[in-house]
């Protein structure tokens, strides 16, 4: 069928995946004798599109039929031998690996060196949402806290929250859904509030002291497998338990990070509570003055009016904020007295795919690593996720991982088990990993694919994640072909002299083999 006829937007890419898993399990009651099977197949996924429709090329009509045809192993394997081929003599020597898979089956139709360990980059990120996933859940959200401390100390706690911002709105405040929605101004209006209203039942003169709690991370926040030049260019700063724009200055792929986040977003959190201090406070004494030009009878208060609804008189001694942050924590059982929330999870990691934000990625495996009780460490993190894509059915043998981002050289992950992680996800019977496919970058729209594979047999109907290293370019994501048979796939190109723009020109044109085939 030629790709004109179809009419159907890349968002039922959600479809696809659907029926792929109703197609599984039905081949598993039939093929297993005395099979229980009868419960229905999970709801296909909602439609999250990372793009407004009109941004994405169509993806045919057939692109939700599970039988469409499978590409031919051989004929696929001519196209892209010729691919890699005749990339590698372009490329000056660079060594190609991939694995394609089809989804509907499990069948590999292509490996070229697809077992070989090599350094994925951040296609590594693959393996850290599907952990985060599968473990976490895609609707988790983490809190920052603030909680009352001894005297007049107040205790900012860190959830693992890295996304946070500060307009009063608290909602997003950059291109992604995630950045900022949970917003240190509101968690300071409110913790104003509540010191002002005595909610905990203890009053309070004087400063306020901020103390901030980053204890939710244990062991060292910049790993010994990071070459230094990944701090000072930017692309990673000291992992904690929360920041601000996910440790940038401000919003942005260009912001610069900070040296020490957490501590940065205390500091705002303190300029902010003094701020909203001064103003409540102003307000407060601006209600309780008469007016000049109203009566002195106190009229009655209407029975239906809560006596909490007149503002309690500012404090005789107006309330501060002293000038410094100490790092510290809030004794036990001490009382909350105001929390905001981050956006869902998936938006998070949809954050994370999009932006390649290696900071959340690092956050994200912690909060993995915490949930299967292990410490929130570089190694806690990294045997957690690694767990965890075992628990996928993914063969784990050889795989080395040495972060959650994909920054570290040492990492080891072949083709084949990204592919496999791919594959096992989208056909999933669990909903929350089939949200996998909607975290990675859509061809032509979105993210870092948003100016690659812009061509007409790919532009949205891959969704893939990218990656780059001195010397490493990976792609790794979903394909759907010309006529409508999904393909999970992973790339690697190694040993890549500078610059990196022929190699992924080669992956590119792999991943438009896979689009563009009916290969039969």
């Amino acid at each position: 069928m030629k790709r004109g006829t179809r009419a159907l937007t890349s968002g039922l890419l959600a479809a696809v995946l659907g029926t792929l898993v109703l197609l599984v399990i039905v081949n598993l009651s039939a093929a297993v004798p005395g099979s229980t099977v009868a419960a229905p197949a999970p709801a296909p996924l909602p439609v999250l599109p990372s793009a407004s429709a009109s941004m994405l090329a169509p993806l045919g009509t057939d692109a939700t039929d599970a039988g469409a045809p499978m590409p031919d192993a051989a004929v696929l394997a001519e196209a892209l031998d010729a691919t890699f081929g005749n990339g590698a003599a372009d490329d000056g020597g660079a060594i190609f690996g991939a694995s394609v898979a089809d989804v509907a089956t499990g069948q590999e139709l292509y490996s070229r060196q697809g077992a070989a360990p090599g350094v994925p980059a951040s296609s590594l990120k693959v393996f850290t949402a599907a952990a985060a996933l599968a473990e976490l859940g895609p609707d988790r959200r983490l809190r920052t806290v603030v909680r009352r401390g001894a005297g007049n100390r107040v205790v900012l706690v860190g959830g693992g929250d890295v996304l946070l911002g500060t307009a009063k709105s608290g909602t997003a405040e950059s291109g992604t859904a995630a950045e900022g929605r949970a917003s240190l101004a509101v968690l300071a209006r409110d913790t104003a509030a509540a010191l002002l209203a005595g909610r905990d039942g203890r009053t309070i003169t004087g400063k306020v002291e901020v103390l901030l709690d980053d204890t939710l991370f244990a062991g060292a926040t910049l790993s010994p497998a990071w070459d230094e030049s990944l701090v000072s260019s930017g692309n990673i700063a000291p992992v904690q338990p929360l920041a601000l724009h996910g440790a940038r200055q401000d919003t942005g792929r260009d912001s610069p990070r900070v040296a020490d986040p957490a501590l940065a977003a205390a500091q705002a959190f303190r300029a902010l509570l003094a701020q909203e201090l001064k103003q409540q406070q102003a307000a407060r004494k601006a209600s309780s003055s008469p007016s000049p030009s109203t009566s002195t009878t106190p009229s009655p208060t209407p029975a239906s009016s809560p006596a909490s609804a007149t503002p309690p008189e500012a404090p005789a001694v107006p309330l501060g904020v002293a000038g410094t942050v100490a790092r510290g924590s809030a004794p036990e059982g001490a009382a909350e007295l105001a929390a905001v929330e981050s956006a869902p999870l998936r938006e998070q990691l949809r954050h994370m795919g999009e932006e390649s934000d290696n900071y959340v990625a690092e956050a994200v495996g912690r909060l993995v690593a915490l949930e299967a009780g292990k410490p929130a460490t570089f190694g806690g993190a990294t045997e957690a996720v690694k767990e965890a894509v075992g628990r996928l059915g993914v063969d784990t043998a050889g795989l080395v991982l040495a972060d959650t981002s994909g920054l570290a050289a040492a990492n080891q992950v072949s083709p084949e088990q990204l592919a496999a992680t791919l594959r096992a996800a989208a056909s999933s019977e669990k909903p929350a990993l089939r949200e996998l496919s909607y975290l990675l970058p859509v061809a032509g729209a979105t993210g870092t694919l948003g100016d690659r594979l812009t061509g007409a047999a790919t532009s949205g109907t891959v969704r893939a994640k990218t990656g780059s290293l001195t010397g490493v370019a990976t792609l790794t994501g979903y394909a759907v072909t010309s006529e409508g048979r999904v393909l999970a796939f992973s790339f690697f190109a190694q040993g890549v002299p500078a610059p990196l723009a022929p190699a992924r020109a080669t992956l590119d044109a792999a991943a438009t083999v896979l689009s563009g085939c009916g290969c039969r």
